[in-house]
């Protein structure tokens, strides 16, 4: 499932613009259009320079690891269990745990003027 996950995030950050994502690879980074393309620290290019994409697009993975978890300030979670492809057990915890990795996004940042000022 991780191989199908990657492949699938790298068709949609080729054929879309992506806004938001972790590093894939040292070879391909993070696929964020930028002013410099061989430097990963560069500007990123504005959202309102088209660059033909058909979509834009983000990802966002929550580390589900038991540090990743201590880092989103998520206790109590058994990392094991809420990592499994079938953890609808543990469905409150992955909610907590949602919630907490979206306090840790700014959407206006990625997505500028689209996001409207209140959400």
């Amino acid at each position: 499932m991780g191989g199908a996950s990657v492949d699938q995030d790298v068709n949609c950050r080729i054929v879309g613009r992506c806004v938001s994502g972790a590093v894939i690879d040292r070879e391909v980074w993070d696929l964020i259009p930028r002013e410099d393309p061989t430097d990963p620290k560069s500007t990123r290019i504005p959202l309102d320079r088209g660059l033909g994409r058909h979509f834009l697009y983000a990802r966002y993975n929550a580390d589900l690891t038991e540090e990743g978890l201590k880092q989103l300030g998520v206790g109590g979670v058994n990392a094991a269990a809420v990592r499994k492809l079938d953890a609808v057990d543990n469905i409150d915890d992955l909610a907590r745990i949602g919630r907490a990795a979206a306090q840790e996004i700014d959407l206006a940042a990625q997505f500028g003027a689209l996001v409207p000022a209140r959400l």
